[in-house]
């Protein structure tokens, strides 16, 4: 009886010491991604991962951090892994289309950022990107709505007025496009300034 008692206590203790490793490896590369050590932080998410394969927030964050490190391919696995795990994970579809983007495959980059756009409708940075992909692929309707429902959900994405500004510059609508450049440079966004000295005189 007592050899039987000892077992279980010594089982429950290793099962203890097991799950309390793995949340701290998991808190560990949480904090040395949020300090900046992003090789750390990939060496602690791998030991978490090795003792829990699919925790989907660890290998999302993985590959955060090798994209933090300029490692695109090995995020972008991750990011694919991510998907795998939970088909209907946001923050991952957004990061895969920012890949294709940074890459100049904008309609790549547009397909993610509609997915991620019909699964959570309320995401205007979402909306935004895929504004820019179209933009860029030439789809003027497509962008100017989409530019312009990342607007209705959030009014201080002064980036999403910059652009919108910038495609009605091409629409020819001027005033409009100044309007756009004037509420962008409110909200501090980067190049308002010049578009406004270029385009509104």
């Amino acid at each position: 009886m007592s050899l039987n008692r000892n077992f279980l206590k010594g089982f429950l203790i290793v099962m203890v010491c097991l799950v309390s490793c793995k949340d701290e490896a998991v808190v560990k590369g949480d904090l040395l991604y949020e300090k900046g050590q992003y090789k750390e932080a990939i060496e602690a998410y791998d030991q978490y991962l090795s003792l829990n394969p699919t925790h989907v927030k660890s290998v999302y964050n993985k590959g955060r951090s090798y994209e933090e490190l300029g490692q695109y391919d090995k995020a972008l696995e991750s990011f694919r892994r991510t998907l795998e795990l939970d088909g209907k994970n946001v923050p991952a579809l957004l990061s895969i289309g920012q890949y294709y983007y940074r890459d100049g495959q904008y309609d790549n980059a547009a397909f993610n950022f509609g997915k991620a756009v019909e699964i959570d409708g309320s995401n205007s940075q979402a909306y935004f990107l895929l504004g820019r992909s179209y933009h860029l692929q030439g789809m003027m309707k497509e962008a100017m709505g989409a530019y312009n429902n990342a607007i209705s959900l959030n009014n201080d994405l002064g980036e999403a007025y910059l652009y919108r500004g910038a495609l009605k510059v091409n629409l020819k609508q001027g005033n409009n496009a100044c309007n756009d450049f004037k509420t962008a440079k409110s909200l501090g966004a980067k190049d308002a300034d010049e578009a406004l000295s270029q385009y509104c005189k």
